[in-house]
């Protein structure tokens, strides 16, 4: 099925909400993501319930399996695209995020088949989130928590850091928190104060609404993970 962009940011957005934990969203928290008008969002829930893409019980929203499949071709067609601007073409990964949304609207399946094959299959984008398979499944992904939440002395890995400002991603990357760096967590200061976070042999305060923004898991040291240059 063919879908406008528009119907595309709407159905993205449904799984987003519902991947942040809103088992339904509603019209009200659409509104709220997209930045549009209730009456915008009531008539295009409208639209995407007759066409079969989402389902709806009362006010709750759900995808459909074909919203579904919709919303996860784009993300592979996003995900992708970062690859290959920050692999590729040397696009800082902080940069990237905002042209691969451009790019995922445009991308048909064919070319990213074939972009898919020309990076190699990558396993995750730049950020370290899975990058959906040609029939929309994403691989079984580590058991993950924040950075926030770890004790003193434990050491970790990296697996993803969500995507946020420009500023604050190369932060990260001047510091080194990247997918797959391992790193350990020398202090943490009390009464929600920032954590004393090393990486090989630089150390670095962070705050605990950046260390938030940071998933990692205990995966053994020596495993493979997706790193990309600067």
């Amino acid at each position: 099925m063919s879908v406008s962009e528009s119907v595309q940011m709407y159905l993205l957005t449904i799984y987003r909400l519902t991947q942040e934990g809103e088992v339904a969203p509603t019209n009200a928290r659409l509104a709220e993501r997209l930045g549009v008008s209730a009456v915008s969002v009531t008539e295009m829930v409208r639209k995407l319930h007759e066409k079969g893409l989402i389902l709806k019980k009362r006010r709750a929203i759900a995808l459909s399996r074909e919203g579904e499949r919709i919303a996860l071709n784009v993300i592979r067609k996003h995900r992708l695209a970062e690859r290959l601007l920050v692999d590729r073409l040397g696009i800082p990964w902080a940069h990237a995020y905002d042209q691969a949304c451009k790019l995922e609207h445009i991308l048909s399946d064919e070319v990213a088949n074939s972009l898919e094959e020309f990076l190699g299959h990558p396993a995750t984008c730049p950020h370290g989130l899975p990058i959906p398979d040609r029939q929309g499944c994403i691989a079984p992904q580590p058991e993950t928590w924040p950075l926030a939440e770890v004790q003193a002395g434990q050491r970790v890995v990296i697996e993803q850091v969500k995507e946020g400002s420009v500023e604050l991603l190369n932060y990260l990357v001047e510091v080194g928190l990247r997918p797959g760096q391992e790193i350990t967590v020398e202090q943490v200061a009390p009464f929600d104060g920032p954590l004393l976070v090393s990486a090989g042999d630089r150390s670095f305060p962070l705050s605990r609404e950046v260390a938030g923004k940071v998933a990692v898991s205990e995966r053994a040291s020596g495993q493979e993970g997706q790193l990309s240059d600067p």
